[in-house]
């Protein structure tokens, strides 16, 4: 007699029930529970040369005066204390992704430099997106920051 639900087949065993180990049922091995793994939100700490420490997390402005340019809440304004003015109000965008932390030059007026661990000084085109480690320097005009 079969199990109430399964049908009979011919290779049952005499017992009426069904062989697990026929060719005819396929063995799926039993997998390990999946958990999603969620990866921090990465931050940088950017410790200025006037002594200001900053983290960021995400999109930002740096600048003597940085403003948004659009009405995007979440973007992170960080103004440096610049009396020299070599800074410009509206400086360099930086973001924070999946890659890392990048920079981009706004077109200042004293230019963007971003100075690797152990590397030669690169300048940042306006509009160009370069990547910045950590332990990096960036200077801008006469002032800086390195990247922890």
């Amino acid at each position: 007699m079969a199990e109430p639900g399964l049908p009979p087949y011919t290779g049952a065993s005499g017992t009426g029930l069904w062989d697990a180990r026929s060719p005819r049922i396929p063995y799926i091995e039993p997998s390990a529970p999946t958990r999603e793994r969620v990866e921090p939100d990465p931050s940088f700490v950017l410790e200025f040369s006037t002594g200001q420490v900053v983290t960021v997390t995400g999109r930002g402005v740096i600048g003597r005066a940085p403003r948004d340019a659009g009405d995007d809440a979440s973007l992170q304004l960080v103004t440096v204390d610049d009396p020299g003015r070599s800074v410009s109000k509206v400086h360099a965008r930086f973001d924070v992704d999946a890659h890392g932390l990048w920079i981009e030059d706004l077109g200042s007026g004293n230019g963007t430099v971003v100075v690797q661990p152990g590397g030669s000084p690169v300048a940042v085109h306006p509009g160009e997106r370069t990547p910045v480690g950590v332990g990096a320097v960036v200077r801008l005009g006469r002032q800086s920051f390195s990247v922890r």
